[in-house]
């Protein structure tokens, strides 16, 4: 009889000790980092004239398994500011990044520019994403009826 309870005591910790590793490798395979993913990479406003600013909306996206948490966004330029609507990714979940060009931040000057945005996040893989915005900028059009 004794034999008979450590046999059921054995296979009771043996089916434990499954569950717990089944458990584990579940756990395991659907948890991890946050990972970071931008809607571009690039992004050209073409010709602007000198004289607006001009935006554009991107996404930010959590690909990974765990959440993503945003800790910073930063631009190589005054002229160009950056703002992300969340902080706070869960996994699968996506945020807006705004990006503005202010071409009056260089006094109305014309030509090619080329700017970065950083986006710095929890991701192990990738801390910092980056964008890259280009720009030219263009003397305005003379309003029409105007006599030059």
């Amino acid at each position: 009889m004794r034999h008979r309870y450590a046999r059921i005591a054995i296979a009771v910790v043996a089916l434990l000790a499954i569950g717990l590793l089944g458990t584990a490798a579940y756990v395991t395979a659907t948890s991890g980092p946050g990972r970071i993913e931008l809607s571009a990479s690039e992004f050209d406003f073409g010709a602007i004239p000198n004289t607006v600013p001009v935006s554009h909306e991107f996404q930010v996206r959590n690909v990974g398994r765990g959440p993503l948490e945003i800790t910073g966004v930063s631009t190589s330029c005054g002229c160009t500011k950056a703002e992300v609507q969340s902080r706070h990714l869960s996994r699968g979940e996506s945020t807006t990044l705004r990006v503005t060009f202010d071409p009056q931040a260089h006094d109305g000057a014309l030509g090619q520019f080329l700017r970065i945005v950083y986006v710095r996040s929890s991701d192990p893989a990738m801390p910092e994403a980056s964008l890259t915005i280009r720009v030219a900028v263009v003397a305005p059009e003379p309003a029409s009826g105007s006599k030059e």
